[in-house]
């Protein structure tokens, strides 16, 4: 069996995989292609587009499991690594729907967690800037630097908007809407709650 043969036949499995009425068996092919977009993100693509935007995505957005959500949070994470795979999930809109479906105070810690620090990744590229803008992520992140919320939350909040003041166009609003002394009281936590990644 030859490389092409071999990785169709793989896909193939990885279909029925997810298709199963067994909870494992979907959970293998979310984990495996957890660890194939982090490690191999490049050379994934075939992969990516067959089951992460056909398949993953939605079920992301509707699930109740909670392992499953969280690691497809993980390889949605990584995709924003790729060029290619971000400007895609910007520009169909995939983004949105993330926000849109889990919005603050509606959904639990550990999804706060991971949709926080898909926002940071989001703010860390320069290309990202209309997304950004459009989305108004900057209202979404200053949510996120309540008290009320987990520590990691909120130090993915402060990093997301240190990366936004590399961003000339937000510069002006981040200090109009009192942002950086947001940042240094926060900075100044006397519980020593915060860690900035």
């Amino acid at each position: 069996m030859d490389e092409k043969e071999k990785h169709k036949k793989v896909l193939e499995q990885l279909h029925t995989f997810f298709a199963s009425p067994f909870k494992d068996d979907r959970r293998f092919t979310i984990y495996h292609l957890a660890q194939v977009t982090r490690d191999r993100l490049e050379q994934s693509n075939k992969l990516v587009n067959s089951l992460f935007f056909n398949k993953i995505f939605d079920m992301l957005l509707k699930t109740t499991d909670e392992r499953n959500k969280l690691k497809a949070f993980e390889i949605l994470c990584n995709l924003i690594q790729s060029a290619t795979h971000r400007k895609k999930l910007a520009k169909d809109g995939y983004f949105k729907m993330v926000y849109d479906a889990m919005q603050v105070g509606k959904v639990d810690d550990k999804t706060l967690d991971k949709l926080s620090w898909m926002t940071t990744l989001i703010c860390f590229h320069p290309d990202m800037i209309e997304q950004i803008v459009s989305l108004k992520l900057l209202n979404f992140i200053i949510k996120l630097v309540d008290n009320k919320f987990p520590a990691s939350v909120r130090s993915n909040a402060v990093l997301a908007i240190s990366l936004l003041t590399y961003h000339e166009t937000l510069f002006n609003e981040l200090i109009n809407n009192g942002v950086i002394d947001i940042v240094m009281n926060l900075c100044m936590d006397q519980q020593g709650e915060m860690q900035v990644k």
